[in-house]
């Protein structure tokens, strides 16, 4: 993967529900950085998310995300944009009334995979990655909340995706568990790929390091040391 820049906003506002939340964004990221958003509940991580995947629109300002310019996208091309994504929820979003292969294959199938086998050999490949080879039968209330956000990882990268937008992917696990799965989206940035993650849990920042980024009174900043955090 080039250095190019999977995000880039400058001059952006952004808005829900016409309120502006984030005033005069830049943010400029790149292949194999891991970034932790902190802020506070309504401070704006997750606008701020929901316009990076086309969820909500920008509307001022410049921005692109995998090369799609955000200014242009239409609502009906957005699922071409999250094609270049992988997204990671709180609450896992998953289909429960399928096992856990299926609900890969569902994804597969939606995103023009046409080819049985290949769904096949791509699915082992991702259910390895995340360590649940032995887990695709089973159905998401089978599997313990680790595994169920093991899996909603695995989802994100079917297509191979360059960005990966987690928010909150730890919030509702438990401190061993939630550590497992921090190591395994810190592996996704060791292999080039740009995590952005969105997270209240203030203390995983020294033992994983990474760029932090902070939503406080309408803007985004920068810190440059954990102790700014507090």
């Amino acid at each position: 993967m080039d250095q190019a820049s999977l995000i880039s906003l400058s001059g952006a506002d952004l808005l829900q529900e016409e309120h502006v939340v984030l005033q005069g964004v830049e943010l400029e990221a790149r292949a194999s950085e891991f970034i932790y958003l902190i802020g506070r509940t309504g401070s704006g991580k997750s606008s701020l998310l929901k316009t990076l995947y086309g969820e909500l629109p920008l509307t001022s300002g410049t921005g692109s995300v995998c090369g799609v310019d955000l200014r242009k996208l239409k609502q009906k091309k957005v699922h071409l944009l999250r094609r270049k994504l992988g997204i990671v929820f709180q609450d896992f979003e998953l289909l429960t009334d399928r096992t856990a292969e299926d609900n890969l294959q569902f994804v597969l199938k939606v995103t023009d995979w046409k080819d049985a086998g290949k769904r096949e050999h791509r699915i082992a490949e991702v259910l390895q990655a995340v360590s649940l080879e032995n887990k695709g039968y089973k159905r998401p209330y089978e599997l313990s909340g680790g595994e169920r956000q093991r899996l909603s990882i695995a989802r994100a990268l079917l297509n191979s995706p360059e960005l990966i937008l987690a928010d909150e992917p730890t919030g509702n696990l438990d401190p061993e568990t939630a550590e497992g799965i921090l190591e395994l989206l810190h592996n996704l940035a060791r292999e080039g790929r740009c995590v952005l993650m969105a997270t209240h849990n203030h203390g995983i920042l020294e033992r994983h390091p990474g760029r932090v980024l902070r939503c406080a009174s309408g803007k985004l900043e920068e810190l440059t040391s954990y102790s700014s955090v507090q």
